[in-house]
């Protein structure tokens, strides 16, 4: 039977028993995610980026994305960081969908974490520990999780004492899990938290020593508590020899015990880390919205990250193509090309689409009042420097290349692009405009005739006019990364199947599995024409609640059913079901669709 639990929530592994039981045969739905992006870096520390929100599993557990009535939590500085680790205090945390599947988007790892800690941890370590079976068990599942999931690896969090006898098999356990999963991922991450000694004693070194270097020697890098001071920092820098960037600098936010205290200072313990040669890992950035106004977070966040930036390095996407509706995973109503079709508020970290990588030296917000596509589009005050730097980036091109910008301006706007080999193209006149519900669409064709790289991409302006900019849509797109062309594939439902538990689940066909660059959206409409957003997926299948679409106020709902390419939002295919207020509504529909 299929439960909102199992086909619409992320969920954590709360029980020894239940990790033990993991196997193909029990994991039913095979879960889509984004495949890692490549990323152009160069040999450099790594910033690590610990996700610990309110016990996590908010509202970023909902697969479809939810409606909410208030703000929720988003980051969306992705090409500052390297590593992203979901963390919460269950034994087994799988990093929600919506995550994964934004981290990889944007080039970046992500972990779920495995913890065990106060006496209850104690005891499952006991358990975990007690045989080489138990501890192959617990591996293979793991591992099994990690591909089934589509995520990178884990962070290990022991939090509690080891009895002695039991420390050699948990070292075998750490070294197994980073063999298991490297076969699954040659990339794979397997990252040790400095707590328990090799002696079995809980107790933080805050640097690498004898006491913990065992288990950093048989993984891929160790997250140091917070409470460190200089000289363990260098002193662990020397014990790690040439792996001294896998040597995680922890850097608590909320500054408990932490240098620099935390905060908006959370800088000044970064920049240690940066001056030192040193890897960090920054936890609870969460920080940001937990503990200050709520209203104020996009300013906050960009104050925060702009303070840590000069102690990073640009990651710049290696990308085929790009496209972005410039969303940061949430909307107070949702716009397509430009139409507010539904108003309602809703969260979705998967719909979240790039936002400019240039961050210091460009000052711009996300607006949520208006957009082009999605929930938001970016804006920010035409002045007297006349340019915008929008994205660092590297898309080659081979031949032609496609691009369509899609702004508001009172006056007109040149998209600039710069090449690998030191050119600048200046994109004054398109090959077609429209006007699309006040929205201006340019669209441009350009010709190479050898293979070059777009590199940097600004936008110019009348630096003589000082009036609000908005960025809706861009996208640039190689022609060669068109030569699959997605075919409209009528009908889009397969089957719908009504459950005992007052859902039906959308089955979709086949073949919008292989589309990798589209989306469903959900919509529904009631008699009196209001639209509703319900949710998004690249699965297989959508659930809905009657609850969300049938009330006694209305005979009917209409659900909207629509396909959408992310290459170049156009509407792919559409499907309209309507449904009867009757308790027995879905009866003569819920079955197989010819």
């Amino acid at each position: 039977m299929t439960t909102k639990e199992t086909a619409t929530i992320c969920s954590p592994i709360k029980k020894l028993n239940d990790l033990y039981d993991i196997s193909l045969s029990c994991l039913t739905n095979r879960f889509k995610c984004s495949q890692l992006i490549q990323r152009h870096t160069s040999s450099r520390q790594k910033i690590l980026l610990c996700h610990d929100m309110k016990g996590g599993y908010l509202e970023d557990k909902h697969i479809q994305g939810c409606q909410t009535h208030e703000p929720c939590y988003r980051f969306f500085r992705w090409h500052l960081i390297d590593i992203f680790v979901y963390f919460s205090h269950e034994l087994v945390t799988i990093p929600p969908l919506v995550w994964i599947d934004c981290a990889h988007k944007n080039g970046v790892q992500i972990l779920g974490t495995f913890i065990t800690e106060f006496d209850a941890g104690k005891e499952i370590c006991r358990e975990l520990l007690a045989s080489d079976d138990n501890v192959d068990r617990a591996v293979d599942a793991l591992a099994l999780l990690m591909a089934w999931y589509n995520f990178d690896g884990y962070l290990l969090n022991i939090e509690n004492p080891i009895e002695p006898e039991y420390v050699q098999r948990l070292l075998s356990f750490v070294s197994k899990l980073k063999l298991a999963c490297a076969k699954i991922d040659p990339n794979s991450l397997v990252i040790w938290y400095d707590s328990v000694t090799i002696h079995g004693e809980l107790k933080w070194q805050d640097q690498l020593n004898e006491f913990n270097q065992p288990f950093f020697n048989v993984c891929d890098g160790i997250f140091l508590n917070y409470t460190w001071k200089l000289e363990k920092l260098l002193q662990s820098k020397i014990n790690a020899g040439n792996r001294c960037r896998d040597v995680f600098v922890g850097i608590d936010v909320f500054g408990r015990g932490c240098f620099g205290g935390g905060g908006f200072n959370t800088c000044e313990a970064l920049s240690v880390s940066y001056t030192n040669d040193l890897s960090a890992a920054i936890f609870a950035p969460g920080w940001l919205f937990e503990t200050l106004d709520i209203n104020e977070f996009l300013e906050n966040d960009r104050k925060f990250w702009n303070l840590l930036e000069p102690y990073t390095s640009q990651r710049i996407l290696h990308m085929k193509s790009l496209t972005t509706f410039f969303s940061d995973g949430f909307g107070k109503e949702f716009f397509i090309h430009g139409l507010n079709l539904a108003r309602n508020s809703w969260y979705n970290i998967s719909l979240q689409s790039y936002l400019p990588n240039v961050l210091s030296e460009n000052k711009w917000l996300i607006n949520h009042d208006d957009a082009y596509f999605g929930g938001s589009c970016i804006e920010f005050k035409a002045d007297s420097k006349g340019y915008f730097k929008l994205f660092k980036c590297l898309i080659p091109i081979e031949a032609i290349c496609d691009i369509t910008l899609v702004f508001k301006y009172i006056a007109d706007i040149v998209l600039e692009l710069k090449l690998d080999d030191g050119r600048h193209i200046r994109l004054e006149k398109s090959d077609k405009d429209l006007i699309v519900r006040d929205w201006k669409q340019k669209t441009y064709r350009i010709v190479v005739n050898e293979r070059v790289s777009i590199t940097d991409i600004l936008i110019h302006y009348d630096e003589n006019i000082h009036s609000i900019i908005k960025l809706g849509y861009l996208s640039i797109h190689p022609v060669e990364s068109h030569c699959l062309k997605i075919e409209l594939l009528p009908p889009l439902i397969q089957s719908i199947e009504q459950t005992s538990n007052s859902s039906i689940i959308l089955h979709f066909v086949d073949s919008i599995q292989e589309q990798s660059l589209s989306i469903i959206l959900v919509f529904v409409r009631d008699q009196f024409e209001q639209y509703s957003f319900l949710g998004a997926t690249h699965q297989s299948y959508f659930v809905i609640f009657q609850s969300e679409i049938i009330n006694n106020k209305q005979e009917y709902s209409m659900l909207i059913i629509r396909h959408y390419s992310l290459d170049s939002l156009d509407l792919l295919n559409e499907q309209i079901l309507k449904i009867p207020m009757a308790s027995n509504c879905l009866q003569g529909f819920c079955s197989k669709i010819s």
